[in-house]
């Protein structure tokens, strides 16, 4: 039941026939985790602040450097040497004090993925560690919860929604199914090696947040099979249609083959 404080706070959003109170009441329902605090998590978690999740949890291990500034935007110069997680937390408690906010400033590994992963309905990955990503990747379809991704490097993007074991998507691909082998350092440079320019990065971002929005809405119409792609120099947007792959190895195998 949403209170006075609520129905100000949130007046734009509840005034949308898409989401009303009782889309609303979904949002402050929800319970998403989000692995990474850096460019695309920095605006996904004060988006998802704004918007009333109503318990995220933020996964980072790494401390603020300066190189990040340009982009990782929930962050300040005073905050360099120090947690992200601590950090990207006090923001979004600043910005939303009615909502439960928790860190970890740990990495996700195969020893906490489980327990991590099922205590949410939605996880988001905004790594920009390969061996992380795949991670996430088979743990989401393993666990049945939806995985939003998203990537980023110099001024191009992709964003996608992938729910292989959810009810209602099964058969559709999983993170394997799309990017079935961890690339090398050559084929994927991250921003360290490549660069990356702050506004596709919160362009990316701000696109996972609208996904998970969406997906705890029960909205029909998501990045599910579909890969958006982003080519920031052109402006260009391409979506690639996405399927399952018989052979994959995450979905075509049984669980306790990978965990």
């Amino acid at each position: 039941m949403l209170n006075d404080k609520d129905l100000e706070r949130y007046a734009r959003q509840l005034i949308m026939p898409a989401i009303g109170e009782d889309g609303q009441e979904k949002l402050l329902a929800a319970r998403v985790l989000v692995v990474g605090a850096g460019g695309l998590g920095a605006p996904l978690i004060l988006y998802l602040a704004a918007a009333g999740i109503g318990t995220i949890t933020i996964l980072d291990d790494d401390d603020v450097s300066r190189s990040d500034l340009n982009r990782q935007i929930i962050y300040r110069d005073d905050d360099v040497g120090s947690p992200k997680s601590r950090h990207a937390a006090n923001a979004a408690s600043m910005l939303n004090p009615d909502i439960n906010v928790s860190r970890l400033a740990v990495r996700l590994k195969r020893s906490n993925v489980e327990k991590l992963i099922t205590s949410h309905d939605i996880v988001i990955d905004c790594t920009d560690n390969a061996k992380t990503r795949y991670l996430v990747g088979d743990a989401a379809h393993h666990f049945g919860r939806p995985l939003v991704f998203g990537g980023a490097v110099r001024m191009e993007g992709q964003i996608s929604v992938f729910q292989s074991s959810v009810k209602g998507h099964f058969g559709s691909p999983c993170y394997r199914c799309v990017f079935p082998s961890m690339p090398d350092v050559k084929q994927a440079p991250g921003c360290s090696e490549a660069g990356i320019l702050g506004p596709l990065a919160g362009l990316v971002g701000t696109l996972q947040a609208l996904e998970t929005i969406k997906l705890i809405l029960g909205q029909p119409r998501t990045l599910t099979g579909r890969l958006l792609l982003i080519e920031g120099a052109g402006s260009d947007f391409i979506e690639i249609r996405t399927v399952a792959r018989p052979d994959c190895s995450c979905c075509g195998k049984p669980a306790k083959d990978i965990f």
